[in-house]
């Protein structure tokens, strides 16, 4: 048992306990249908004639009939309350992971991930639906008729219950011994299944270098490692169900040996002892289901492990429980300010961001550039609080980033960033993620103001064409236009332009750069930029260098200082 998989469980209390009362129901018809065919075979041996014999034989086949639909039942039961825990399992793990953030995914494994949400929970099915609701009936109804067969004969009776004893038991001794060779074979899966899928994400690259045949080649050393842990894993299983097997095959032909003798002690009659004979398998059947129920979930038990790392993952940040931000903030462009701000991603030792201190007044457009590691990108993630600074303090509106509500501080930031993401969604659904309630109207102005309505309306399907997986039906500028259109369907008054036309040609930049100053007009706006071309409109350009600010001004007061950005500028145009 898993305390925290028996919470889980409890949300779908209601289906638990018909699953209960569904497999004690089974289990009294297999009672029922033994103390029938003892009776109906006593009075065979008794002498009596077959006219006799059929009220027992019609019993028999209302017990068969029974039992069929309550098996039919409880499979309904079993899919549908596992169903409702799976449900509620996914909605916690979305949510906590919309707490952790890009901060802590990007830290993960993608295929790892993606087994944990997807077959990591799958694999509470069986545990649910079947061991947990079994765990329960199997006590019930197995005492139940042992309590019956002590009453019968109490040496007889005495007997069974030790063994139905046994039984429960064997999965408490050896789920330490199947615990270290469970753990073993999940990790080899979730290993697998990430290295299978970064394969398949990256194939055009290694199609491009010939490393095609050496990654398949590694597939296959994690293929075989897999299949070395499940082999492994097999072994513990198929000895655990041998050890049930022999307690449960030992005691019930004890039992019925020692039945027999009682009976030439004549001290039990015939029916007793053909009532023993009978019951005694079916005292064991509920415990076997047990076993059985127990092999199938024990998966469960590890891959609620992923589960639980993610579940009890602390976030980088967290919304503050009592907001400061005044009712009704109008979204007129805020001032963003940076003050004497020192931040250093986990497992580095140089700060990324050093004692940076940066105002800019509402409405006012800042360029920020510098030499790759600067510091420029992780500007923005303190802005949107994706993590926090260890020194100093990020503000928007005059208010510190940490009092805004999470969700309200990020729908006042719009963000055009170089890797646009797009679902395998239609046009539209990709548009309306900044705003749901976007009327087709609102949409096309949108797509009219990002340069972007004449490749939609000629797309097959217009807006409700499906731009395939990261939007790869599209080019590149297509998939940019796209992404300012979202921006400007949001509407929030402060736009952050993340390297927004370094991943397109000439044509399409100067298309873009025209849809970008529409979306910057009456926004405090903030580009992060490698093409220092890009920057000319701004008001006032950041030159940053480790982390630091070491120039500030207007385009030609830093071309006239001859200076960092100047030399950038220089450099770029040389290899231009």
């Amino acid at each position: 048992m898993n305390v925290r998989l028996l919470a889980w469980a409890m949300r779908a209390r209601r289906r638990m306990a018909e699953l209960v009362a569904l497999s004690v129901a089974i289990t009294v018809t297999y009672a029922a249908q033994g103390l029938l065919l003892a009776v109906v075979v006593d009075d065979v041996i008794g002498g009596a004639d077959l006219a006799g014999a059929i009220p027992g034989a019609l019993g028999l086949v209302l017990v068969q009939a029974v039992r069929a639909g309550l098996l039919w039942r409880r499979e309904v039961a079993a899919s549908s309350a596992a169903a409702t825990v799976k449900e509620s399992v996914r909605a916690d793990l979305y949510r906590q992971l919309q707490r952790l953030g890009p901060a802590d995914v990007r830290q993960r494994r993608t295929g790892a991930m993606q087994s944990i949400l997807v077959d990591g929970v799958e694999a509470l099915d069986a545990y649910v639906g079947k061991f947990l609701p079994q765990a329960v009936a199997a006590v019930i109804g197995a005492a139940a008729i042992a309590g019956f067969l002590l009453a019968l004969d109490p040496v007889v009776g005495g007997v069974v219950l030790a063994c139905g004893l046994i039984v429960p038991l064997v999965p408490q001794l050896s789920q330490r011994v199947l615990a270290s060779r469970m753990d073993p074979w999940m990790a080899a899966y979730r290993a697998l299944y990430a290295e299978n899928l970064d394969a398949i994400q990256g194939m055009a690259t290694l199609k491009v270098f010939g490393a095609a045949q050496r990654r398949g080649l590694e597939l296959t050393a994690r293929a075989q490692d897999f299949c070395r842990a499940s082999i492994r894993l097999c072994a513990v299983t198929v000895l655990y169900v041998g050890v049930v097997g022999l307690a449960v095959g030992f005691g019930t032909a004890f039992a019925a040996g020692l039945g027999a003798v009682r009976h030439a002690e004549a001290a039990i009659g015939a029916l007793a002892l053909l009532m023993i004979l009978l019951l005694t398998r079916e005292c064991v059947r509920p415990l076997r289901d047990l076993q059985n129920a127990f092999h199938a979930g024990a998966p469960a038990l590890s891959a609620a492990a992923g589960i639980f790392e993610i579940l009890d993952a602390d976030p980088p940040v967290k919304s503050p429980a009592t907001a400061r931000t005044p009712a009704g903030l109008p979204r007129t462009p805020p001032a963003v300010t940076f003050e004497q701000v020192r931040f250093t991603y986990p497992g580095r030792t140089e700060p990324a961001v050093r004692d940076l201190t940066l105002d800019i007044a509402p409405g006012e457009h800042v360029a920020v550039v510098g030499r790759s590691g600067a510091g420029k990108t992780t500007l923005i993630g303190l802005l949107l609080r994706w993590f926090d600074p260890q020194q100093g303090s990020v503000g928007l509106g005059g208010i510190p980033v940490t009092d805004w509500p999470l969700d309200e501080l990020r729908h006042r930031i719009a963000v055009v960033s170089q890797d646009t993401y797009l679902f395998h969604r239609p046009v539209r659904d990709n548009l309306i993620l900044a705003r749901p309630d976007a009327t087709d109207d609102e949409v096309w102005q949108a797509l009219d103001a990002a340069n972007a309505r004449a490749f939609v309306a000629a797309l097959p399907d217009g807006l409700s064409t499906v731009v395939g997986e990261r939007g790869m039906k599209l080019s590149g500028g297509e998939r940019q236009r796209l992404s300012i259109a979202r921006a400007l369907l949001a509407d929030a008054p402060v736009l952050i332009l993340d390297e927004a036309t370094s991943s397109v040609d000439g044509a399409n930049e100067r298309t873009i750069a025209e849809a970008l100053r529409r979306a910057a007009a009456g926004r405090t706006t903030l580009t992060i930029a490698h093409r220092l071309s890009t920057v000319r409109a701004a008001d006032r350009i950041v030159v940053l260098d480790q982390g630091s600010i070491t120039e500030i001004g207007s385009h030609d007061e830093l071309m006239a200082r001859s200076g960092t950005f100047a030399r950038l500028v220089a450099t770029q145009e040389s290899i231009a």
